[in-house]
């Protein structure tokens, strides 16, 4: 399984992104965004306060088929310090709170201030997602409220399982014994394949027999499993079982009796 990323194209892109704490940084960029801080305020009217994010890809992985992506910037503001949200929307959905900034984590450089932030967001579908991170200030003391968002992100997720070999197999396919095991007879039933969670399971035989149960993944894997009591069966003959799930369906047809 492989991941790669990118972002959307930023266009003005005035503010520079600083290295967060994580492994392998070994401080902040300090003088760098300050000159740059210093630079936009000169570029513009003097009364008029910033109030800006950045957000930029610098991870990702896999987790049990899903996308997970670790995003990293700075919000940075000519005003108040006082502390903000961090919002995340997925692919245009709802926005969720992901982190929160505190006074004490902005970097003060004359009327400059900022503060770096890393959020880690799970959950991602394969393919292509957008993910807008937004920043709130609720006000106090008479400020108004601040919002502002960084430009949005594009994230390719290339997570799904592969799965080979698909298809029944193990004691359903090697053993045809109805009357088997210890406590009430059962057979265990183990197919593999893409089926989602919770594929069902059908088993029909002879004399009108029908039996219907959701089967159980097995960790990570494409595999799933029932064990199968065969007490109450149809009595010696042709059985076919089939599993349903995830957009696929397998069957396999197996002549039991007891001996």
């Amino acid at each position: 399984m492989s991941l790669t990323w990118g972002d959307a194209n930023w266009s003005g892109r005035w503010l520079a992104v600083v290295c967060v704490a994580m492994a392998g940084c070994t401080g902040f960029n300090g003088p760098d965004v300050g000159r740059d801080g210093k630079a936009v305020v000169s570029r513009t009217d003097r009364g008029t306060e910033i109030f800006a994010g950045t957000a930029e890809v610098v991870g990702q992985s896999c987790n049990e088929g899903t996308g997970s992506v670790t995003l990293e910037g700075t919000l940075t503001t000519t005003g108040s310090v006082d502390s903000a949200e961090i919002t995340a929307s997925v692919n245009g959905g709802t926005a969720n709170l992901v982190g929160i900034i505190e006074p004490q984590d902005f970097i003060h450089d004359g009327r400059v201030k900022w503060a770096p932030y890393s959020i880690t967001i799970d959950g991602l579908p394969n393919g292509t997602n957008t993910i807008e991170v937004c920043f709130d200030q609720s006000g106090s003391q008479g400020r108004e409220p601040k919002h502002t968002c960084a430009d949005v992100v594009v994230v390719v997720v290339d997570c799904a399982v592969s799965c080979a070999g698909v298809g029944f197999f193990g004691d359903l396919v090697g053993n045809t014994n109805l009357c088997q095991g210890k406590g009430p007879p059962h057979i265990p039933v183990h197919v593999k394949g893409d089926l989602g969670d919770l594929p069902a399971l059908t088993i029909t035989g002879p004399n009108g027999y029908s039996f219907h149960a959701l089967m159980n993944h097995s960790g990570e894997s494409c595999v799933y499993q029932y064990n199968w009591d065969t007490a109450g069966n149809g009595g010696a003959g042709q059985y076919t079982f089939t599993v349903t799930g995830g957009g696929h369906t397998y069957s396999f047809t197996a002549t039991l009796r007891c001996h």
